[in-house]
């Protein structure tokens, strides 16, 4: 008797770039955008059962065992800290804030020696002002001018102000300031109200080894997990993780597996 052939080796070392599809309002498909580097990306699968027992006996047997539901989830974890992914992980949006050219001129504070104050903070700016110039401290009745590095320091780029120690300002000092506003913007991450972002995802593999097969998942949901360290010791990369909650859509499956396209002959 001949010896049974043996199975082809099929071995991987899985690599590959993720593309996000997001729906819009109208459940459309819209533009995709690459997360970056992904460290990890895993598939996993879970099925429940109902059993069947038969009671034509003395001892009740299974005889039948269905499976009635599965569920599809998918975890994902990048280390490219984009905006995008930033903004996906705090479940906001990402625009550009635009200030205001201005002159400020009496800017109240009460302040302690030592302290640091942020200026500019309004509703509209609760982040304050930034690239400030021409910064005058002042005692809230102008009888007093205080001198720069001396009894105060400021950052013009970040709009802070720091209370020199064993200057010529008491604690709880009413302080008035005034400075200028450059007109400049920059980028601001705002986090949203926390829910799932749908759409479409795709893996396009690039393995290490083993033959390459296209993912393909029509519809899915993202939420953020995990921690993402702001600071930390050592020189680990940070991550962001995200969980992903693979769907059923009316018009097709939860899942394609495409191998690469080859010629008919």
């Amino acid at each position: 008797m001949a010896a049974l052939p043996r199975v082809k080796k099929e071995y991987q070392i899985p690599r590959g770039r993720l593309v996000f599809y997001p729906f819009d309002a109208e459940g459309k498909r819209l533009g995709g955008r690459q997360f970056g580097n992904c460290p990890g990306f895993s598939l996993s699968v879970e099925g429940e059962k109902a059993p069947h027992y038969s009671s034509q006996g003395g001892l009740r047997e299974k005889d039948e065992e269905i499976l009635i539901e599965v569920t599809r989830k998918a975890g994902l974890t990048t280390d490219n800290i984009s905006s995008a992914n930033l903004g996906l992980f705090l479940s906001g949006t990402v625009e550009t804030h635009t200030q205001a050219s201005g002159a400020v001129t009496a800017e109240k504070h009460t302040v302690e020696p030592g302290r640091i104050y942020q200026l500019g903070v309004t509703p509209g700016a609760p982040t304050g002002a930034r690239d400030i110039s021409a910064v005058v401290l002042k005692s809230e009745d102008d009888a007093t001018t205080y001198e720069v590095d001396k009894d105060y320091l400021v950052d013009v780029s970040l709009g802070l102000l720091q209370i020199v120690e064993g200057g010529a300002i008491a604690a709880a000092t009413a302080v008035s300031v005034g400075y200028t506003r450059a007109q400049v913007s920059w980028e601001r991450i705002k986090s949203g109200n926390g829910t799932d972002l749908k759409g479409a995802l795709q893996l396009i593999a690039d393995n290490a080894h083993g033959a390459n097969r296209d993912w393909f998942f029509p519809s899915v949901t993202l939420s953020p997990t995990g921690e993402l360290p702001l600071i930390q010791d050592g020189n680990d990369y940070s991550q962001i993780g995200l969980d992903v909650e693979v769907l059923k859509p009316d018009n097709g499956e939860a899942v394609y597996v495409d191998g690469r396209a080859a010629l008919i002959p």
